[in-house]
């Protein structure tokens, strides 16, 4: 049984831990670490937390203790908050437009979402009915909350 076990980490793939704040539909919260990608399927870089939660995948696991994980359906949160790491905050200097979104729990966050202009300029309105992920990113200078799009009540510009 000892050989199995050493032979079964040599198939164990490393994974990168980010501490996040996961807001759940009740108005719940939990702490912990989600586990990342070291290499993005989509960049040249580490998996980022929008691309884990927009993947196709229902559910992952959030470490809440050493040694203790909770498995989470992405429709039951609401939002998942975490700090901007480096290179991150750098994806978002452009100028984005500030928005307070409030959920359907109630719960209000303000910050920027960054709209894509293509001839002209885009409404805010045009933007969110195309977008196309479950989670929809809102950027303040440290942090970046995803919000369930299915868990947004309105959103507002603020001026």
């Amino acid at each position: 049984l000892e050989n199995h076990g050493a032979r079964m980490s040599e198939y164990r793939i490393e994974k990168l831990k980010r501490q996040v704040i996961v807001l759940l539909n009740d108005g719940s919260t939990l702490e912990g670490e989600i586990f990342l990608r070291p290499l993005s399927p989509y960049r040249p870089r580490p998996e980022e937390p929008i691309e884990l939660l927009n993947d196709v995948e229902p559910y992952f696991p959030l470490l809440v203790r050493p040694g203790e994980a909770v498995i989470l359906s992405k429709s039951g949160i609401a939002s998942v908050e975490t700090s901007l790491e480096e290179g991150e905050d750098q994806e978002f200097t452009a100028l984005g437009l500030p928005v307070e979104v409030t959920m359907i729990n109630g719960m209000k966050c303000t910050g920027s979402v960054f709209i894509e202009s293509r001839a002209g300029r885009q409404r805010l309105f045009d933007y969110l009915n195309a977008f196309p992920s479950r989670f929809l990113p809102v950027v303040d200078a440290r942090r970046i909350r995803l919000v369930n799009t299915q868990s947004i009540a309105h959103v507002r510009e603020v001026v």
